[in-house]
């Protein structure tokens, strides 16, 4: 892999998380390294979450029904409380 080609990867991964230009549908390569995960385990998750559209050969994951899933499994921390003051519209989360 030439320089280029690790900036362009680079440039890719921050384009995925970047929220004002986020994709609603990804495939699960994209999903693995937005999410930091293998993708084995992004593909179990998506078909179980029903997070998967399945076009041809190419199956793309919901990333809005995936992060929704992704919420249980949530650790609460303990600070919480600071959470819910400082960020009001994640306090629905809080429960």
């Amino acid at each position: 892999m030439e320089k280029g080609d690790t900036n362009m990867s680079d440039q890719k991964k921050q384009n995925l998380a970047d929220p004002k230009i986020r994709k609603r549908f990804v495939t699960y390569k994209e999903a693995a390294e937005l999410y930091s995960m293998g993708l084995t385990r992004v593909q179990e998750h998506a078909k179980i979450a029903g997070a998967t559209y399945k076009m041809g050969n190419k199956v793309l994951v919901n990333t809005d029904i995936f992060e929704a899933y992704l919420e249980q499994f949530r650790i609460p921390g303990d600070y919480e409380g600071m959470a819910k003051k400082f960020t009001p519209e994640l306090a629905g989360l809080y429960h």
